[in-house]
């Protein structure tokens, strides 16, 4: 009896300890939810962000729940927005739902100096890819990146969907909730880039999804378009 008392409680530890590593850990790019739902008008939770809330170097981008507001996270600290009569929230906790959310672990990164010729998105997308396979990454995978500095300009929106409207397009989404031109201003940018994902968490004329967290300003977003600067870094995971 003691013998079996014993197997039972050494199996009951490693199944706490798998159940431990599966809660902390994110192996590659994960999704919830598809950007061709949410044009379809298909707006509930497909996450909790509190599911993540111990995964250390977590980042994470993504829409709320009834698109009523946006998602970033930085290595595990949230910045999520959200529109208010006054302005926008910024709540910094893992107290939201997520209709569509992309995330990752990345628990070290790799710097590239952005040449200063790079100003385009266009321009940037052909380096990304460029300099992704110089770093040993398989660019025909999903991975992660962030640009960070001094960008020259930002457009960007925060979404505040009204649920009586039924018209779902990328137009009338931008057009839902604040929009804005951020200009000269220091910023970490996040971004998932994939050729594969069209329609689930890029749009159909990207391999990329990006938000941005204004460093000095208590304003995060969905970037729009991007006029990079001077000196700007590009980040990539550490192969």
């Amino acid at each position: 009896m003691r013998i079996l008392l014993a197997i039972i409680a050494v199996s009951s530890l490693a199944l706490q300890s798998c159940k431990q590593e599966t809660t902390d850990t994110v192996e590659g790019i994960k999704y919830a939810g598809a950007l061709r739902d949410i044009m379809s008008g298909k707006l509930d939770s497909n996450i909790a962000l509190n599911e993540l809330k111990e995964v250390p170097n977590l980042y994470a981008l993504g829409a709320m729940a009834g698109l009523k507001g946006e998602i970033q996270i930085f290595n595990s600290q949230p910045y999520n927005s959200r529109v208010t009569p006054e302005f926008l929230e910024l709540d910094k906790d893992f107290d939201a739902n997520a209709t569509l959310l992309v995330y990752a672990q990345v628990p070290e990164w790799q710097e590239f100096s952005i040449p200063k010729a790079i100003l385009t998105l266009k321009q940037f997308d052909d380096y990304l890819e460029y300099t992704a396979v110089q770093a040993g990454i398989d660019t025909n995978q999903p991975f992660s990146f962030m640009i960070e500095g001094y960008v020259r300009k930002i457009d960007w929106h925060i979404v505040d969907w009204d649920e009586n409207n039924t018209n779902h397009s990328r137009e009338s989404h931008m057009k839902s909730g604040l929009n804005g031109v951020l200009v000269e201003e220091d910023v970490e940018i996040l971004g998932f880039y994939s050729k594969d994902h069209k329609g689930i968490y890029t749009h159909h004329d990207a391999n990329w999804h990006m938000h941005f967290n204004a460093k000095d300003r208590n304003l995060a977003g969905h970037l729009d378009d991007l006029l990079l600067g001077e000196y700007m870094t590009l980040k990539l995971p550490k192969q």
